[in-house]
């Protein structure tokens, strides 16, 4: 009996000191929030790891903002032959091992990205430790300074680009992927590859933690945005979808569930706010010619009027046929950008192959190239105003 007792007293303190085999630290750690990627000298690869910086306990400060006028990241430099190379290089700067799974954006120079891609996002794509969930974005402006821009609120970069991110909804702007989607997008022969750009501008803050000299002004901070849409053919940035014309891309994929709309009435503007839409594409032929049909519905509230301008069933369904003239005129700005661009980012080839499999693997898939930017593209917008929120008239002067 007591060797039994002492058996399994041993075998309590044998799990007890037992620990996961990959654990670590949480101080011998850094942990990677945004990664830049960049073209040097003489074909390098320079790698940006942006980390938090712990804060002391109790002062409260974390990646989403720290405390007044203490930085909460850091951003590491590397270079190396290959991406692979300049990440592990991190290692001879870093004091703490780098942990880059909880790693938000991806940001990649407009540079690097017109040069090509491959090279770059084989390691991203074979290495478990980079998060597919995670952002991509293209640099429109200079990738260091997008790295080091920050808000008055010293938050991290790449904290407050994964926020903005999270809020895209409620402009429909611009035309974003994940890292997963975009690695899928690159290796298909259907869609081409596109994703959001990201740039600065000097805001309205001063600086924190800087001094003028008399008769100057202090600095303003840099404050990020993400905007307009960046389309790829194969692996290389061929251009940019602006914010019309991204709005057009969402539009065709049925990914535009809220925004704005401001529609030019005929002696005024109004604003229609999008609580909701659906998308369907048709691939018909006719006469043998291929023809893409659009078929679009959306539906939401008046969202702001001119004063002055009253509400009937005339006005009503004036409004419903400028919503969907400003619908149909976004989706074909952007089918005319990528068929100038010959990139098929709007994801008809997909479509096509699944409404004619034999037709599309004995001849169009050959022909593609070809046939898409002279593709007849026909659209059917229906726009339906719900309600006018509290209020049917503006408020009239007197």
């Amino acid at each position: 009996m007591q060797k039994k007792l002492l058996a399994g007293l041993a075998l309590l303190l044998l799990v007890n000191l037992t620990g996961c085999w990959d654990s670590r630290e949480v101080e011998q750690t850094g942990f990677v929030l945004g990664v830049g990627v960049d073209r040097g000298k003489e074909g390098s690869i320079v790698v940006i790891a942006q980390t938090v910086i712990p804060q002391p306990p109790g002062v409260g400060g974390n990646a989403a903002g720290g405390t007044m006028g203490q930085d909460t990241f850091h951003n590491w430099y590397s270079v190396g032959e290959t991406m692979f190379d300049a990440v592990r290089n991190l290692t001879q700067k870093s004091p703490n091992r780098l942990f880059w799974s909880h790693n938000k954006i991806y940001i990649i120079s407009e540079k690097l990205a017109r040069e090509g891609l491959m090279d770059v996002m084989d390691f991203v794509e074979r290495d478990p430790e980079f998060k597919q969930s995670a952002w991509i974005l293209i640099a429109k402006e200079n990738l260091e300074e997008i790295m080091n821009a920050s808000s008055n609120m010293k938050q991290a970069p790449a904290q407050v680009l994964a926020d903005i991110i999270d809020v895209r909804d409620r402009n429909s702007k611009y035309a974003v992927s994940s890292l997963g989607d975009f690695l899928q997008q690159l290796g298909s022969d259907k869609i081409q590859a596109y994703t959001a750009g990201v740039t600065f501008y000097q805001g309205l803050m001063e600086e924190q933690n800087t001094v003028a000299l008399p008769n100057q002004e202090k600095p303003r901070a840099k404050e990020l945005r993400v905007m307009d849409t960046a389309v790829f053919k194969q692996d290389k940035l061929v251009g940019w979808l602006n914010q019309e014309e991204s709005r057009g891309l969402l539009w065709l994929q049925g990914k535009v569930k809220q925004g704005l709309l401001v529609l030019h009435m005929p002696n005024h503007k109004m604003v229609f706010e999008i609580f909701n839409s659906s998308t369907k594409l048709e691939p018909v032929i006719k006469e043998g010619q291929l023809i893409m049909k659009v078929k679009v519905k959306v539906s939401g509230n008046i969202g702001e009027m001119h004063p002055g301008t009253h509400m009937n069933e005339k006005h009503l369904q004036e409004t419903e046929a400028i919503i969907a003239k400003t619908v149909t005129k976004q989706i074909l700005s952007a089918v005319q950008r990528a068929q100038e661009l010959n990139t098929d980012v709007l994801g008809f080839a997909a479509v096509v192959h699944r409404t004619y499999p034999k037709l599309w693997q004995q001849e169009l898939a050959q022909q593609w190239s070809e046939i898409f930017p002279n593709l007849e593209v026909e659209v059917d917008v229906e726009g339906r105003v719900r309600g006018t929120g509290l209020i049917t008239d503006p408020l009239q002067p007197k």
